[in-house]
């Protein structure tokens, strides 16, 4: 029946940082850079600023499937602290904003790295990850590091394509991608919006990752605590 898995990336294949020194750190370190190419303002104004970029791409991306891009992030904090740079200094700031999660990495999940070889000697394999502050490019580069990329047929991340999950075109144009219709291909993800109404409204099947839910869903088709139930789903 199955020719094709899809992965979310977020909780399904890598677990975010746990603690909040990552986001600390990145406010401090952008709210530094910017003191000392001499705009005075307050470290308050620039943690305000990134909540109002991040608030308004995860609504964006979860209320009409379109992603804010890490660069629109910037543009959006910029405009809220009223600060306007050359484009060097805005690389520059650019590259604090979105680099600083490689100081504190996400830890790859649970059975991953046992469950993928096993899928890939039996099905195609692609990523459908809506980005947030970290760009497709960095979180290449964590698999890489990782030794998980070359399990994956297709990576596709929202602030590359422009849209973003539950949009259904996400989803379409990974299977595109793949050559799979949809009734062949399985998207595997812990988010019941992003991932198992979208995935279900592009007509393929549903595996929702949701290690502590006891809840029934009826647009979900599969309910696995762990990734190693994955064995059973697809005979490996």
């Amino acid at each position: 029946m199955f020719k094709a898995i899809t992965f979310d990336f977020w909780n399904t294949l890598y677990k975010p940082p746990e603690n909040e020194e990552a986001g600390r750190k990145r406010i401090n370190l952008f709210w530094d850079y910017l003191l000392k190419i001499g705009f005075e303002v307050e470290r308050k104004q620039v943690k305000r600023a990134f909540m109002k970029a991040w608030d308004m791409a995860n609504k964006k991306q979860r209320e009409e499937g379109i992603d804010i891009t890490p660069r629109g992030h910037l543009a959006i904090i910029l405009d809220e602290i009223g600060v306007e740079l050359m484009p060097d200094m805005e690389d520059k700031a650019y590259n604090i904003y979105t680099e600083t999660l490689l100081d504190f990495p996400p830890v790859i999940n649970d059975d991953v790295q046992e469950i993928l070889p096993r899928l890939k000697s039996k099905y195609k394999l692609a990523v459908i990850c809506n980005t947030g502050i970290t760009p497709g490019k960095n979180l290449r580069e964590l698999m890489k590091k990782d030794g998980i990329i070359d399990y994956f047929d297709y990576l596709v991340f929202s602030d590359e394509v422009g849209f973003a999950k539950p949009n259904i075109e996400i989803f379409n144009f990974t299977l595109n991608k793949l050559k799979a219709e949809n009734s062949c291909v399985a998207h595997i993800g812990d988010d019941v919006l992003t991932d198992m109404w979208g995935a279900k409204n592009a007509g393929m099947t549903t595996i929702w990752l949701a290690p502590e839910a006891d809840e029934k869903l009826s647009h979900i088709d599969y309910h696995i605590r762990r990734l190693n139930e994955l064995k059973a789903i697809f005979d490996i």
